[in-house]
Order: C-alpha cells, then structure tokens, then sequence
C-alpha cells in the first residue's frame, strides 16, 4: 500500500469497530494492509467499544502510521461506534469491514481498475465461511438499487463520504438493515460493481451478533422499517418485502418467530409481491456452496 501522506487526504477510510477481537484483529488489519498493489491512500479507523481483552494492544502491537485507535469511554454497540469512525473519517470513500472479517487481496486493485466518478457507491460480492461449508455468492450484474443491500450488510460497499449517512443506534445487531433502509429512502445511489472481489465473513466466531440473535432487538429494527415504508419508493418497498418475507426459508430463526415478521411484512407490501415475485433481488447473485472435507 502507498505510504500516506500528511499533505494528502486519503481516498478511502477503513471504519472497523471493535470489541473483544483480539483473536481476530490482526488478521483483519493485514488484509487491508497487505493488498495487491493499487494507487489508493487508506486511513484505518479502529473504534475500540471499551474491550475488555487484548483487543487495543494487538492493534498498537502493529505500529503503523495508516492505523487510527479510537478508543470509546463507554460501551454503545456497533451502530455507535461506526458513527464515531465517521466523525473522525476524512477518506474520500467510506467502507466498513467488521474486526473478525478479511477483504479478497485484490479487492482494492480491483476496484482501481473500474472506478470513475459517475458512481457514488461501488459493491462487492461476498464469501461466508461456516463451520462446514463455504458460500461464496458472486454479484453478476447491478439491475438497481436494491443491489445497496443485497447481504444485508453494509461491508461489501464503498460509500462517498458525503453520502454516508449515520447509522440509527434502534439495537445492538441489526443496525445494518435500518442504514440500508435510510439510505435507500434518502439518498440518490449510483451503484456499480467491483467484479472478481469479495468481503470474507467470519460465521464460526462463537461471540459475533449473528450468533447472538435477540427476537426483541430484531422487533425494534423491524418496527422502525414498518415506519420508513410511507416514504420509501417502489423498489425500497419491493426491498423491505423481499428481505422480511425471505424469513420463511432461513431455519436459523425460530419458525413462529420468522413465520410473525413475514405475514406481517407480506400484509403491508402485499401489493408489490408480484413485482418481487418476478424481478427477485437475489436473482442478480449467484451462488456456489463448498464443503469442507
């Protein structure tokens, strides 16, 4: 990576919250540093949400003038602390990577081969790592701006700074679905993709929030997205559907649980289910499951 320069901003900022990741930090921050060569100028942000492990130390332990630590006085949860890495942003993109999770090394060569100033947010595909498996689901074309949320997460995507809005702090897990929602409703995205590059998610971390999930925290992010749908267009409508409805088929949330968010979602958007039904979301990412021996 080139080295940053004080006369210089830089061109993208790295926002990593973080919390009890000492486990995981490093590898982390060495997938952003040790990327194939590209022309970027990066500033790492690391908020530390007061860690009660060797988190801060691993990141010091590193010594690198790209590396910011921010330390919190209090513990405030994820939504929080990515806004203060946004207070403290002077990238000219921004992008969110989580401390258990690495970056493809070419995800940043990549991007340098496509960029151009008509978009003012580029996405990237995305691989889960699973206890037995791997999904690695490939994004093969944008059709529109659905395409801002198509994992349900805000780690696969560059973000303008300028456009970045701040995250709404409704629960401790599910802050990506309510940024994602506000952005769709708020903001005018120009999305393009960043082909043959990928986001690595972590799901074998026995501490992260998906393996923590709370009906009561999911209920808040859902009810705040029930009060965005009289703003929202069609196809942030057709998004919302297709997202809550999907529930009926992820076995991982209890069923009558699952089963009470679908209907109710199906209830208020019935009327776009056959524009959902038709023009799927999902149907712009391919998926490839790999079984580990």
């Amino acid at each position: 990576m080139p080295p940053n320069s004080s006369t210089s901003a830089p061109d993208i900022s790295v926002i990593i919250p973080m919390y009890n990741a000492e486990n995981f930090i490093e590898k982390t921050l060495l997938t952003i540093l040790n990327q194939e060569p590209h022309p970027f100028r990066i500033e790492i942000i690391v908020v530390d949400d007061v860690s009660t492990d060797k988190s801060r130390e691993r990141v010091l332990s590193m010594a690198n003038e790209n590396i910011k630590l921010m330390a919190l006085p209090v513990n405030g949860g994820t939504a929080n602390a990515r806004n203060a890495g946004l207070q403290a942003a002077t990238g000219k993109w921004i992008q969110f990577v989580d401390s258990d999770d690495t970056l493809s090394q070419n995800l940043y060569k990549q991007w340098a081969s496509v960029i151009n100033e008509q978009y003012n947010v580029w996405t990237f595909s995305l691989i889960s790592d699973y206890r037995n498996y791997t999904l690695e689901q490939t994004i093969t074309h944008i059709t529109d701006k659905r395409a801002f949320g198509h994992f349900g997460g805000v780690w696969n995507l560059f973000i303008k700074r300028e456009l970045c809005l701040p995250f709404t702090p409704i629960s401790r897990q599910n802050e990506d679905v309510c940024f994602i929602i506000d952005m769709m409703i708020e903001k005018d995205l120009q999305i393009s993709l960043i082909p043959d590059a990928y986001y690595r998610y972590n799901r074998n971390n026995e501490h992260s929030k998906l393996a923590n999930f709370h009906n009561e925290e999911y209920l808040d992010m859902f009810r705040y997205i029930c009060q965005r749908i009289p703003e929202a267009d069609k196809l942030t409508r057709m998004y919302i559907l297709e997202i809550f409805f999907s529930l009926l088929f992820d076995s991982s949330m209890p069923f009558l649980f699952r089963t009470r968010i679908a209907l109710t979602a199906l209830a208020k958007l019935y009327l776009y289910l056959p524009a959902v039904a038709l023009h799927q979301n999902r149907h712009a990412v391919k998926n490839k499951y790999i079984t580990h021996s």
